[in-house]
């Protein structure tokens, strides 16, 4: 079985895409699923007429005494139709497997490989969330699956109803035409309940993320601890029953809808049936309908709901349509560019705030990378330019960074410093492409910042997040994550993880964390002691640490920075902090506030000035003083 992701482009999709998809993902199961179905549709009618002439068949071999072979001959038929049936069964079940198996080798990959390349503001927004939730649960087994199901269904469906009521307009000719009418009422009737069907999931996508987060928080390990030290778990249920209550109420009343609507169809066809039974008995009087031929239309019709079955099939389409209309919206989601930046983030219809640099001009819109691009790397430290940058989050209508400037020399330390939420990080954020600035540019050496490459930028850039991740591999795998080879041991030394390594079972090899049964717990320090040392493990022309010492105490903090030089060597360097006993090592200090540079300086020089960073380093003063920095 092939096992590569399908291509899916960006393009406007429909429920007949599941045959395109279902295809390309496993041609032989999805053909034989397919040509399964509809052979056994074709074959009911065949079989239908089967019966009633063998019902004829042994009626008139009772009442003049013939000979049993015409009995033979159609019970013979009879049998090895049923025997069809059997087969058919057998084989749609391996077909089904196979499907799904292949959907989840290159339908689920493909789906998953988009998600890794959406712009990364995308993934802050909880609408997006939703739709990723949508599209990508279950992808083997979900929607796509069942509308390609679907689609067969009504295929089959109506194979098996025109051969039918052609058996039927034999006998009593106007009798189809009442099947159809009823039959456009099914369509309408399902049509309408399948949309309000998805558009209840659509509604609950908000509360059914909350359930898996509290959840997650209930029955999860990183929340054990403190959940039963505060004895939280009677609150975090409470508020789980209240959102699933929500998502229920919802879901409910769609339901109760199609129920309704449903059932009264199904009532429906029962009386379509006793007329149709009815209509059948003159000419079953006047020997236009043999007995044979009534009673094998009766059964088939009691055996074949019409409406319920027909109502159900379109009502799934229904929901399938919306469906894709998501699937259309996630693979149109802007991904990614190497070669060029992330469209604005501004709130549609809104200007973006502050005054563009002229220098930089406008956003280019994204283009395909040219045939031969020079490299942007440069040789040694990275020279950083901030001109004029604006940014606000997506969404929001506060103004993180407002016309804000900087330059960071090559080859020297910043800190920069500032009160939560003053947009510390953000310039994070900006430095690293995961969001673009609304107006003014970032240049890199002279260059702007979007026209840098992906993998140029991963090379440029090494940065020690905050909030950074656990990995529940090995030590090793933790700190050369995404490399191809650990080309530098000594960097475990350089970030202090040689006491850590002299305890672990097996060394650099031991898996940290619960993941696998012989993992190890390590402190919160030493998680960003790895992280530390994943960052310096990569060669990079710019080091970014932000808070990269708020799971450490003071002294191993003082320790950290004390070797502040050796750790970053002669890279450009900005640290981002808060604690501003950390701030004496850099060569510049710039202060954000209102979203601009107010002050730069030494610690010295800031100090004297007595402005904002002296309030702040008073304050935090007595703090340092007392444990030694």
């Amino acid at each position: 079985m092939e096992t590569a992701a399908i291509h899916l482009p960006a393009r406007r999709y429909t429920v007949l895409d599941s045959l395109v998809i279902a295809g390309r993902c496993a041609p032989i199961a999805a053909f034989f699923y397919g040509f399964l179905d509809l052979a056994w549709a074709a074959l009911t009618p065949v079989t239908t007429l089967v019966a009633a002439r063998l019902i004829d068949a042994v009626i008139q071999t009772v009442r003049s005494q013939a000979p049993l072979q015409e009995v033979y001959r159609y019970l013979a038929l009879l049998a090895g139709l049923t025997a069809f049936g059997w087969l058919r069964s057998a084989l749609h079940n391996l077909a089904d497997l196979r499907l799904v198996l292949a959907l989840r080798a290159r339908y689920r990959t493909a789906l998953t490989a988009k998600r890794t390349r959406l712009e990364y503001a995308l993934l802050e927004m909880p609408e997006n969330w939703d739709l990723i939730r949508r599209v990508a649960a279950n992808p083997e087994g979900g929607r796509l699956k069942e509308t390609f199901y679907h689609l067969v269904d009504l295929a089959a469906f109506v194979l098996k109803v025109v051969g039918l009521l052609a058996l039927l307009a034999s006998a009593v000719w106007w009798a189809p035409l009442l099947v159809l009418a009823v039959g456009g009422l099914a369509l309408v009737t399902g049509v309408r309940s399948g949309k309000a069907l998805y558009q209840a999931e659509r509604q609950v996508a908000g509360h059914d993320r909350r359930l898996d987060y509290l959840n997650d928080v209930l029955l999860g390990r990183d929340a054990a601890a403190e959940r039963t030290l505060f004895g939280a778990s009677g609150m975090v249920i409470g508020m789980l029953r209240t959102s699933f209550h929500a998502a229920l109420g919802v879901r409910l009343s769609a339901r109760w809808r199609w129920y309704v609507k449903a059932y009264a169809g199904n009532l429906t066809n029962q009386v379509i049936w006793v007329l149709l039974m009815l209509a059948l008995l003159p000419s079953l009087q006047t020997g236009a309908v043999s007995i044979g031929l009534f009673i094998a239309l009766t059964q088939a019709f009691t055996r074949f709901d019409i409406v319920w079955g027909f109502m159900d099939t379109v009502n799934g389409l229904a929901a399938d349509a919306e469906f894709f209309k998501d699937l259309t919206t996630f693979l149109a989601l802007p991904e990614e560019a190497p070669y060029s930046a992330a469209p604005s983030t501004a709130a549609p219809g809104k200007a973006a705030p502050g005054k563009a640099d002229a220098a930089c001009g406008a956003r280019a819109a994204l283009v395909a990378p040219p045939a031969s691009t020079p490299t942007l790397l440069p040789t040694g430290p990275a020279r950083i330019e901030l001109r004029d940058v604006c940014f606000r989050y997506p969404g929001t209508e506060r103004t993180i960074l407002d016309g804000l400037s900087l330059t960071l020399e090559a080859g020297k330390r910043y800190a920069l410093v500032g009160a939560n939420g003053c947009g510390k990080t953000t310039v994070t954020r900006l430095l690293t492409r995961l969001y673009a600035a609304e107006s003014g540019c970032i240049l890199v050496n002279g260059c702007d910042l979007k026209d840098i490459s992906a993998a140029e930028l991963r090379s440029l850039i090494s940065v020690v997040y905050q909030d950074f991740a656990r990995y529940s591999l090995s030590l090793r795998d933790n700190v050369f994550l995404g490399q191809e080879a650990a080309d530098d041991e000594q960097v475990f030394e350089r970030a202090g993880l040689g006491p850590l390594i002299a305890r672990l079972p097996q060394g650099v090899d031991t898996p940290l964390g619960k993941l696998a049964g012989d993992g190890v717990d390590i402190s919160g320090g030493e998680w960003q002691r790895v992280a530390m040392a994943r960052s310096l493990a990569r060669p990079a022309a710019l080091r970014i640490l932000d808070e990269p010492t708020a799971a450490l105490d003071p002294v191993a903090e003082s320790e950290l920075y004390a070797s502040f030089e050796s750790l970053t060597g002669d890279a450009t360097t900005l640290l981002i902090t808060h604690r501003l006993g950390a701030t004496k090592t850099a060569d510049v200090i710039l202060v954000l506030d209102g979203g601009r540079i107010v002050e730069s300086g030494s610690h010295a020089a800031l100090m004297r000035a007595g402005q904002l960073y002296a309030r702040m380093y008073e304050s935090q003063r007595y703090w340092y003083e007392t444990n030694g920095s």
